[in-house]
């Protein structure tokens, strides 16, 4: 995935590099289009001089022509001067047509290419934007990629290392007292407080060890009640709120909101204390995350 990334970021950085230079190649007009656009304009600016002038001639022709009726007298010359007139300005017009249809077909070539170097700037700037996008995907990646080896290899170190045990020497006479199982039961429940540890956290045959210790206790059995109250601080001691228990108490304490059926605004509450511990536990952040859950325990009860 991370490979993928950088290869996506590398092509769009490439497809920029092209659009970019597509972009400044077609950025200015074609040369030779806007020269022969500003000949044809000068052109037919000229002709519609032209053909004022002839107009306005002719005008004058027409009204010499209605006097010399009026007047009985021969309009022959001026009639050949108005036709004469007449057949200049209809030729300017068929060539100021066709000038027109060439203005309009370059001005068309013209605006196309300048809405196509628009188009491809647009389109540059938008890759830009998606390459910075990629880039950044691509850092983050880069980033969980180191703090997920770190995290492994501390995870690593840590499973290597032995788990403490607690080795209880037994009494030369077998004989065990109040003295010698408080001062274990006490160290249990404060190891479970300081790590967060709840009862159901603990392996299935630990959970009742300090209850079958203080049932012990209370029949005057102090041997039994000491190896369990032992046995307990041992399963304590062995605890690790890494990954792994994030994992199986979440699942656990999952399948119980499930199992409740609650309202919706509890529904709502719940589900919104396992986003933030899964958000914690993408950090990396198992002892907050594992705060987190025991919150929600307590919300089930």
């Amino acid at each position: 995935m991370r490979i993928a990334g950088v290869i996506a970021a590398l092509g769009l950085a490439v497809g920029l590099a092209a659009c970019k230079d597509r972009g400044e190649a077609s950025a200015d007009p074609d040369p030779a289009a806007l020269k022969a656009q500003q000949d044809l304009t000068k052109r037919r600016d000229a002709l519609l001089e032209q053909r004022q002038k002839l107009e306005s001639q002719r005008k004058v022709v027409l009204e010499q022509i209605q006097k010399a009726e009026a007047s009985g007298g021969d309009t022959q010359e001026l009639t050949r001067q108005r036709d004469d007139l007449t057949a200049q300005i209809d030729g300017q017009s068929a060539e100021l047509g066709q000038m027109s249809e060439k203005l309009s077909s370059l001005s068309t070539k013209l605006d196309s290419a300048a809405g196509l170097a628009g188009r491809e700037d647009r389109l540059a700037q938008r890759e830009g934007r998606l390459a910075a996008r990629e880039a950044a995907i691509g850092d983050r990646e880069r980033g969980l990629a180191q703090r997920e080896e770190k995290l492994a290899q501390r995870e690593k170190e840590t499973c290597s290392t032995a788990p403490p045990m607690i080795i209880q020497t037994a009494r030369a006479d077998g004989k065990y007292g109040k003295a010698d199982v408080q001062p274990l039961l006490a160290r249990a429940r404060a190891t479970m407080s300081r790590k967060g540890i709840l009862v159901a956290d603990l392996p299935a045959p630990a959970q009742d060890l300090e209850g079958e210790s203080t049932r012990a206790m209370a029949d005057g059995d102090w041997g039994k009640a000491y190896f369990a109250a032992a046995q307990l601080v041992a399963m304590v001691d062995a605890v690790k709120i890494d990954r792994a228990f994030i994992q199986a108490k979440t699942a656990r304490l999952s399948s119980q909101v499930k199992a409740s059926k609650p309202d919706d605004a509890t529904n709502q509450q719940l589900t919104g204390v396992l986003s933030d511990v899964m958000q914690r536990y993408n950090d990396g952040n198992f002892a907050a995350a594992n705060a987190r859950l025991n919150q929600l325990a307590a919300m089930m009860k």
